[in-house]
């Protein structure tokens, strides 16, 4: 190990010593994956990216002050800026080796937060498009379902490294025209899920019908993934989420030693 870094990135075996350790900066160990998130009041169920239920390994979490679902989402507010990189720089502070955003309208503060740490940073799933595209045909396109269609801005496309080009291949739906999803914006303190998963995979349907050329769908919202199953099994189409991101970060920033038999 490096005298210099201040993080074990090395894998210990049960019962392994790891025989040297430096901690300078008085990091919480095992938390390799940080994750911002907003200060909104709503039940969330395993699958969506701040129930911790969800993950099969540990994240943690740090609220973002200041901020608010109308500021990200509706306005991609610079005043809350601040806010989000004074929590990205806490996550790290506490040992996270890779930083996410709980909001897929995170994305409008990628390049800001990316510069103001020394570890990855993806605050939207949407940094999945450019994944998606390369793996379409040339004629399929790239199904969105997000919370606000009309907010979901090219800017917040280009924020999160997505061409011009394949920006024209997603195919936008919102979901705000949902009357039990979109209670989720004014932070009702209940859901009913089922009437959430009967919308979403009835809108996901719809998208498909309509355009029949999709090759394949992303949830920009993350109370969606726990709907994910079902949206697939009704579209037959490969389903990518911001739980998808993350279980594939963490494997990259906490890579193991392989094992098994020949």
């Amino acid at each position: 190990m490096d005298e210099n870094n201040t993080k074990y990135y090395g894998y210990i075996e049960p019962g392994e010593d790891m025989h040297y350790f430096i901690n300078k900066d008085g990091f919480r160990a095992g938390f390799n994956v940080g994750i911002i998130v907003l200060p909104a009041w709503f039940p969330c169920q395993p699958g969506h990216v701040t129930n911790a239920t969800t993950f099969h390994f540990p994240v943690k979490y740090e609220e973002a002050k200041q901020s608010s679902i109308q500021s990200v989402v509706k306005e991609g507010s610079g005043d809350i800026v601040d806010g989000i990189i004074d929590a990205a720089k806490k996550l790290e502070r506490d040992g996270c080796r890779v930083i996410i955003g709980d909001c897929g309208y995170f994305g409008h503060y990628q390049k800001k937060v990316a510069a103001s740490v020394e570890v990855p940073v993806y605050m939207s799933g949407i940094i999945q498009v450019p994944i998606i595209s390369i793996g379409l045909k040339p004629e399929q396109k790239i199904g969105i379902l997000c919370a606000d269609g009309p907010n979901l801005t090219f800017e917040l496309f280009q924020e999160c490294g997505v061409s011009k080009e394949d920006y024209e291949r997603c195919i936008i739906y919102g979901a705000q025209d949902q009357p039990e999803f979109s209670k989720v914006a004014i932070e009702p303190g209940n859901l009913d899920t089922r009437i959430i998963r009967k919308e979403l995979v009835g809108l996901a349907e719809k998208m498909v019908k309509e355009h029949p050329e999709i090759g394949a769908i992303l949830l920009e919202c993350t109370d969606m993934p726990p709907y994910a199953a079902s949206i697939q099994a009704a579209t037959s189409r490969p389903v990518f989420d911001t739980v998808t991101l993350i279980n594939y970060l963490y494997h990259v920033v906490s890579q193991r030693h392989y094992g098994g038999f020949i």
